[in-house]
This record gives C-alpha cells, structure tokens and sequence, in this order.
C-alpha cells in the first residue's frame, strides 16, 4: 500500500507540474505578437482601436488573463486605468491564435460630449455570443461644448453580454449620479431594430 500511495503521490505532482507549466506558457510569448493580435481582436469585436501599452501582466487566477495598463486611447475617448483580458485555454500552446472570452475595463475615465455621447449605446451593437464586456469602479464624464464637465456619473459596475434566453444583447448597470445610486438595463432588439 505504501508503494500505491508513493505511485499516486508522484502521479498527482507530475499532473500538478504539467498543468501550471501549461498554464504558464504565455510568460514565453512575442510581447509584439500577443499586443497586434490581442489589439485586432479588441478591433473586432468591439470596433474600438486601442494603444495598448507594453506594461502588461499576466495571471493565473481566477482564469488566465492579460492586463494592460497605464495610457489607453479608444476612439475619441480618454481613459486611464486597466484592461483585462481573459483567454481561453484550448489555445495558450498558440500565441497567435488565443482568443479573448471576456473583456473587462477597471477604474478608467471616459469622457463624453456631443461627437460620442452614443458611445455606451453603440457598444450594445456588437455580437457579445462569444464574450462579455465588464466595466468596473469607473467614471463617465459628461461635458459640455466649451468642454467642461456637466456632471459626474460612477459606474459600479456595467456589463454587457448576449443574453440566450432573449436572444438580446444586454446591457445592465449599477451606477450612481450625484450620489444617487440607480440601476438600468438596455437590450437590443434585432428584430424591431429598437434598444
């Protein structure tokens, strides 16, 4: 019995071993390689260009991600904060062929005016079958023509996702203005063509 227990001990750490070092595989990543192909799929499914800085980390835990910090430009606007990205598995042996299963944005600043003031609306257009968008501890600033800001609104947490039971993208917030906290939830029908 001692011997059977020797065998499953020695079978549980080489598993254990197998499984971190795949699961580690992308600290040996093209930095290059992994910014153009995460940026491309950021492009498709969000149609939203990022900068993505260099100064990335990758994780382990909860699942494998990537998380992008510092400066971060989307379309017209200005962000700081982080983005992180989570991958799938099936792929992590493949640089150029992980895929982002989830997306979410941490304490960033938009600001909006009258050019993207749709901008949170227009993000409900994009195909969320395969991922979801999470936007936590943030801040949507609302400014005027002259650029100042209107008003501050805090978002808790927004997050966007193809609900199955509706056959809808969904949009649902937990956000606060002037200290009031308020919920929302935004679906868009395809069908009717209407949020």
């Amino acid at each position: 019995t001692f011997l059977g227990f020797k065998r499953t001990f020695v079978f549980f750490l080489v598993l254990l071993f197998s499984i971190f070092s795949y699961l580690s595989i992308p600290y040996l990543y093209n930095s290059k390689k992994l910014l153009t192909n995460v940026k491309n799929q950021l492009l498709k499914n969000l149609d939203l260009d990022f900068n993505l800085s260099d100064n990335y980390s990758y994780n382990l835990f909860p699942k494998p991600n990537f998380t992008f910090e510092n400066r971060l430009l989307l379309n017209q606007i200005e962000s700081s904060g982080e983005i992180r990205t989570y991958i799938s598995l099936k792929y992590l042996l493949f640089p150029s062929k992980i895929k982002i299963e989830d997306i979410t944005f941490n304490k960033m600043n938009f600001n909006l005016d009258k050019e993207n003031y749709d901008f949170f609306i227009k993000l409900l257009n994009n195909d969320f079958s395969n991922f979801s968008l999470k936007i936590k501890n943030s801040n949507i600033f609302y400014k005027n023509i002259e650029n100042d800001v209107l008003f501050i609104n805090k978002v808790n947490q927004l997050k966007y996702y193809f609900d199955s039971k509706d056959q809808k993208n969904t949009l649902l917030a937990n956000c606060e203005i002037f200290n009031l906290p308020y919920k929302i939830e935004l679906k868009d029908d395809i069908n009717e063509k209407k949020i």
